[in-house]
Protein backbone atom coordinates (compact mmCIF):
# COMPACT_ATOMS: atom_id res chain seq x y z
CA UNK A 1 0.00 0.00 0.00
CA UNK A 2 1.59 3.35 -0.67
CA UNK A 3 2.21 6.06 1.93
CA UNK A 4 0.55 9.32 1.62
CA UNK A 5 3.19 11.58 2.61
CA UNK A 6 5.75 11.85 5.34
CA UNK A 7 4.03 10.97 9.23
CA UNK A 8 3.17 14.09 11.08
CA UNK A 9 4.30 13.08 14.33
CA UNK A 10 6.89 11.57 16.28
CA UNK A 11 6.30 8.05 18.19
CA UNK A 12 7.06 8.87 21.76
CA UNK A 13 9.80 6.44 21.61
CA UNK A 14 12.08 8.12 18.29
CA UNK A 15 11.66 11.37 19.88
CA UNK A 16 14.66 13.51 19.62
CA UNK A 17 17.16 13.24 22.77
CA UNK A 18 17.48 16.96 23.16
CA UNK A 19 13.59 17.09 24.36
CA UNK A 20 12.49 16.09 28.10
CA UNK A 21 9.34 14.89 28.08
CA UNK A 22 7.27 12.86 30.65
CA UNK A 23 7.74 9.33 30.05
CA UNK A 24 4.06 7.34 29.44
CA UNK A 25 2.71 10.89 29.09
CA UNK A 26 2.14 10.91 25.18
CA UNK A 27 2.16 7.98 22.64
CA UNK A 28 2.72 10.25 19.45
CA UNK A 29 3.94 13.84 18.98
CA UNK A 30 3.95 16.48 17.30
CA UNK A 31 6.88 16.57 14.41
CA UNK A 32 8.04 20.32 13.72
CA UNK A 33 8.30 21.14 10.09
CA UNK A 34 11.37 21.82 8.09
CA UNK A 35 13.18 24.54 8.74
CA UNK A 36 16.07 26.62 10.20
CA UNK A 37 16.95 24.09 12.77
CA UNK A 38 16.87 20.08 12.21
CA UNK A 39 13.71 17.74 14.02
CA UNK A 40 16.40 16.41 15.81
CA UNK A 41 17.52 19.29 17.50
CA UNK A 42 14.48 21.79 17.48
CA UNK A 43 11.19 21.48 18.85
CA UNK A 44 7.58 22.54 17.23
CA UNK A 45 6.42 25.77 18.81
CA UNK A 46 2.93 23.68 20.05
CA UNK A 47 5.36 21.40 21.85
CA UNK A 48 8.18 24.72 23.34
CA UNK A 49 5.05 26.16 24.86
CA UNK A 50 3.76 23.16 26.40
CA UNK A 51 7.15 20.95 27.43
CA UNK A 52 9.67 23.36 27.81
CA UNK A 53 8.06 26.88 28.94
CA UNK A 54 5.04 25.23 30.10
CA UNK A 55 3.00 27.65 29.44
CA UNK A 56 0.16 26.38 28.24
CA UNK A 57 -1.47 23.56 30.10
CA UNK A 58 -2.12 21.53 27.23
CA UNK A 59 -2.31 21.45 22.85
CA UNK A 60 -5.62 23.21 23.22
CA UNK A 61 -4.23 26.23 25.14
CA UNK A 62 -1.13 26.35 23.14
CA UNK A 63 -2.74 26.33 19.65
CA UNK A 64 -5.19 29.03 21.38
CA UNK A 65 -1.76 31.50 21.92
CA UNK A 66 -0.45 30.27 18.27
CA UNK A 67 -3.71 31.18 16.22
CA UNK A 68 -4.65 34.35 17.79
CA UNK A 69 -1.35 36.20 17.42
CA UNK A 70 0.43 36.14 20.72
CA UNK A 71 3.07 33.98 19.69
CA UNK A 72 6.54 35.89 18.08
CA UNK A 73 9.75 33.49 17.24
CA UNK A 74 12.88 36.43 16.73
CA UNK A 75 10.45 39.43 16.47
CA UNK A 76 7.89 37.86 13.88
CA UNK A 77 4.43 36.49 14.77
CA UNK A 78 4.24 32.93 14.29
CA UNK A 79 0.99 30.92 12.75
CA UNK A 80 2.04 27.65 12.31
CA UNK A 81 1.84 25.44 15.08
CA UNK A 82 4.74 23.02 14.11
CA UNK A 83 7.03 25.94 13.49
CA UNK A 84 10.58 24.83 14.58
CA UNK A 85 12.87 26.55 17.27
CA UNK A 86 15.62 25.72 18.41
CA UNK A 87 19.29 26.78 19.88
CA UNK A 88 19.54 30.52 20.28
CA UNK A 89 15.56 31.79 19.66
CA UNK A 90 14.19 34.13 21.00
CA UNK A 91 10.63 33.19 21.76
CA UNK A 92 7.78 35.54 22.95
CA UNK A 93 4.49 35.30 24.21
CA UNK A 94 2.62 38.20 24.71
CA UNK A 95 4.62 40.27 26.99
CA UNK A 96 7.15 37.62 28.01
CA UNK A 97 10.63 36.90 26.15
CA UNK A 98 12.45 33.68 26.21
CA UNK A 99 15.83 32.37 24.92
CA UNK A 100 16.07 28.52 23.95
CA UNK A 101 19.02 27.52 25.33
CA UNK A 102 20.63 24.04 26.02
CA UNK A 103 20.73 22.12 29.57
CA UNK A 104 24.08 21.04 31.40
CA UNK A 105 23.17 17.90 29.77
CA UNK A 106 22.41 18.82 26.01
CA UNK A 107 18.11 19.50 26.45
CA UNK A 108 16.63 22.04 25.19
CA UNK A 109 15.61 24.42 27.56
CA UNK A 110 14.73 28.67 27.88
CA UNK A 111 15.92 31.06 29.71
CA UNK A 112 13.35 34.13 30.63
CA UNK A 113 14.53 37.25 29.35
CA UNK A 114 13.96 40.85 30.98
CA UNK A 115 11.87 43.25 28.79
CA UNK A 116 11.03 42.72 24.72
CA UNK A 117 14.03 41.06 23.02
CA UNK A 118 14.80 43.12 19.93
CA UNK A 119 18.08 41.02 18.95
CA UNK A 120 20.00 37.33 19.56
CA UNK A 121 23.57 36.37 19.63
CA UNK A 122 24.00 33.88 16.86
CA UNK A 123 27.35 32.14 15.19
CA UNK A 124 29.01 32.54 11.68
CA UNK A 125 29.35 29.16 10.17
CA UNK A 126 30.48 30.29 6.81
CA UNK A 127 31.21 33.43 4.88
CA UNK A 128 31.25 34.28 0.85
CA UNK A 129 31.59 36.94 -1.35
CA UNK A 130 28.30 38.03 -3.05
CA UNK A 131 27.33 39.22 -6.67
CA UNK A 132 28.50 42.79 -5.71
CA UNK A 133 31.60 42.11 -4.16
CA UNK A 134 29.60 42.30 -0.30
CA UNK A 135 29.95 39.95 2.36
CA UNK A 136 27.36 37.60 3.33
CA UNK A 137 27.23 35.41 6.37
CA UNK A 138 25.32 32.06 6.66
CA UNK A 139 24.78 31.49 10.47
CA UNK A 140 23.65 28.73 12.86
CA UNK A 141 20.05 29.63 12.41
CA UNK A 142 20.01 29.32 8.44
CA UNK A 143 20.13 32.96 7.92
CA UNK A 144 21.75 34.73 4.99
CA UNK A 145 22.98 38.09 6.20
CA UNK A 146 24.56 40.90 4.31
CA UNK A 147 27.30 42.68 6.12
CA UNK A 148 29.76 45.56 4.10
CA UNK A 149 32.32 45.10 5.94
CA UNK A 150 35.15 42.72 6.73
CA UNK A 151 35.70 42.73 9.92
CA UNK A 152 34.01 39.41 10.60
CA UNK A 153 35.25 35.80 10.40
CA UNK A 154 34.06 32.03 10.16
CA UNK A 155 32.98 31.15 13.60
CA UNK A 156 32.77 34.46 15.49
CA UNK A 157 29.36 35.09 17.15
CA UNK A 158 27.35 38.51 15.95
CA UNK A 159 23.98 40.13 17.78
CA UNK A 160 21.25 40.31 15.11
CA UNK A 161 18.72 43.11 14.73
CA UNK A 162 15.48 41.94 14.33
CA UNK A 163 13.81 45.12 13.13
CA UNK A 164 16.72 46.13 11.00
CA UNK A 165 18.11 42.65 10.18
CA UNK A 166 21.26 43.70 10.73
CA UNK A 167 24.30 42.78 12.60
CA UNK A 168 25.42 45.15 15.35
CA UNK A 169 27.82 43.87 16.99
CA UNK A 170 30.23 40.38 17.09
CA UNK A 171 32.36 38.53 19.84
CA UNK A 172 35.37 37.11 18.34
CA UNK A 173 36.09 32.68 18.35
CA UNK A 174 39.15 33.66 20.30
CA UNK A 175 41.26 31.83 23.08
CA UNK A 176 39.83 33.29 26.62
CA UNK A 177 36.20 33.51 24.88
CA UNK A 178 33.29 32.05 26.92
CA UNK A 179 31.41 29.58 24.60
CA UNK A 180 28.50 26.66 24.37
CA UNK A 181 28.81 23.92 22.89
CA UNK A 182 24.94 23.29 20.97
CA UNK A 183 25.50 20.28 19.02
CA UNK A 184 27.44 16.84 19.23
CA UNK A 185 28.16 14.30 22.17
CA UNK A 186 29.11 17.45 24.59
CA UNK A 187 26.07 19.65 24.07
CA UNK A 188 24.92 22.01 26.65
CA UNK A 189 28.45 22.20 28.34
CA UNK A 190 30.21 25.22 28.97
CA UNK A 191 33.53 27.14 29.58
CA UNK A 192 36.64 28.74 28.09
CA UNK A 193 38.47 28.25 25.02
CA UNK A 194 42.40 27.43 25.87
CA UNK A 195 43.52 26.22 22.91
CA UNK A 196 41.97 26.28 18.58
CA UNK A 197 43.13 23.51 16.55
CA UNK A 198 42.23 23.49 12.38
CA UNK A 199 38.83 21.46 13.42
CA UNK A 200 38.29 21.41 17.10
CA UNK A 201 39.19 23.80 20.49
CA UNK A 202 40.33 22.67 23.52
CA UNK A 203 37.71 23.82 26.38
CA UNK A 204 38.50 24.24 30.30
CA UNK A 205 35.02 23.54 31.68
CA UNK A 206 34.11 23.13 35.50
CA UNK A 207 34.55 19.32 35.67
CA UNK A 208 37.81 19.63 33.50
CA UNK A 209 39.12 20.14 30.20
CA UNK A 210 37.28 18.57 27.10
CA UNK A 211 37.59 18.55 22.99
CA UNK A 212 34.94 19.90 20.70
CA UNK A 213 34.43 20.51 17.10
CA UNK A 214 34.54 24.28 16.66
CA UNK A 215 31.93 24.02 14.15
CA UNK A 216 29.15 22.93 17.49
CA UNK A 217 30.66 25.67 19.86
CA UNK A 218 29.58 29.28 19.76
CA UNK A 219 31.16 32.00 21.51
CA UNK A 220 28.80 34.21 24.29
Amino acid sequence: MARHGESKHFKRSVVTNSLVIPRKKYKYYSKPLPGKHSSKSGVSILGFLRDVIKIAVNAREARYLIKNGYVYVDGKKISEEKYVVGFSDIVTVKDDSFLVWLSENGKITAIKQEGKQESKKIKVMSKHKGSRGINVIFTNDARNIVYDKDDIQINDSVTFDFASGKVTSKIPFEQGKKIIVFSGKNAGKTGTIKEINNQSVSISGKDGEFVASIKSCMAV
